[in-house]
């Protein structure tokens, strides 16, 4: 019998993961690269797929990216950690599996707020925090309800996964356009270019954008994301002693820059860069070379 294209897709994804058996629950996650560890923290939707294609840089920088899918997303189970800390305690209780040490941890979007969970809770085990396009403040995306329902559709996801693959430039330009604000029509033509100039950089736009799909087995984790940012609880800043850098897109138009602006405020030593015409896909961005050039350095060190 002929798979339907979402449990071909998950086949796919199922054959590059495996799903780990921890102290805290299972977890699901793919390991690439050698080096110094990188724990990539997906974003919303997303998975461990996501946490790969955001992270080439690290991995092509001599680095192991080590990348999880969170509760509720793909293979992990949502009751392996529905808050934040309790999904910063599932990183621990995983490298505990793999005898793992310690860690560089790099939390985007969504991520983010789990990131800085493992790196307060666990200090002794965290080399380095990066924060990426980070939600680290109470937050509701900036749409309406109808776009909202329309986005996490079933219909809109499997369109999306089609347009990728099939018309990726025309997928990069709309993308673009839509996760960046107050660029110019010639600046969000020169951003798509910049990507699909590049295999790898097209490539990773690719796996990105496939990795909201399928929508049935990133649902229940991108519900919880939602339900936990709405009223999302003050972060443990001061207990983070691990050396941060926090980026962020000045034309990010999914998290306003205040998120960074504020958390760089608060992590005592920690260093901002903001990416000029960056937008919500950051490690895309045309601008954020001196952020992967930092990131590697503070992973290797």
């Amino acid at each position: 019998m002929q798979l339907s294209w979402s449990d071909s897709l998950m086949d796919s994804l199922d054959q590059r993961s495996t799903v780990l058996q921890t102290a805290r629950g299972d977890v699901q996650l793919a390991r690439e690269g050698q080096g110094p560890s990188v724990l990539a923290i997906h974003g919303g939707p997303g998975g461990f797929d996501q946490g790969l294609a955001w992270c080439r840089h690290l991995c092509n920088g001599g680095c192991e990216v080590i990348a999880l899918s969170r509760p509720g997303y793909l293979r992990t189970p949502l009751q392996s950690g529905f808050e934040p800390h309790s999904q910063a305690d599932l990183y621990a209780a995983a490298l505990d599996a793999l005898n793992i040490g310690r860690v560089a941890i790099l939390g985007f979007s969504s991520g983010g707020a789990s990131a800085i969970h493992f790196a307060a809770r666990h200090p002794n085990r965290t080399t380095a925090l990066f924060l990426d396009s980070a939600i680290l403040l109470p937050y509701q995306p900036p749409i309406s309800a109808f776009q909202r329902a329309t986005f996490e559709s079933s219909f809109f996801t499997w369109l999306s996964y089609k347009m990728v693959t099939r018309w990726p430039r025309l997928m990069t330009r709309l993308m673009v356009a839509g996760l960046s604000k107050g660029l110019s029509t010639e600046q969000k033509k020169v951003a798509a270019a910049w990507i699909t100039s590049d295999p790898g950089r097209l490539q990773s736009l690719q796996e990105q954008s496939a990795s909201v799909a399928p929508e049935g087995h990133r649902r229940a984790g991108w519900s919880n994301d939602q339900a936990n940012e709405s009223d999302l609880a003050p972060l443990p800043f001061d207990n983070v002693a691990a050396p941060t850098l926090i980026a962020h897109g000045a034309n990010d138009a999914v998290v306003p820059v205040e998120h960074a602006t504020n958390t760089a405020h608060k992590i005592t030593g920690s260093e901002l860069i903001l990416v000029e015409e960056g937008h919500h896909l950051l490690s895309l961005s045309r601008h954020y070379e001196p952020v992967a050039k930092r990131q590697l350095e503070l992973a290797h060190s």
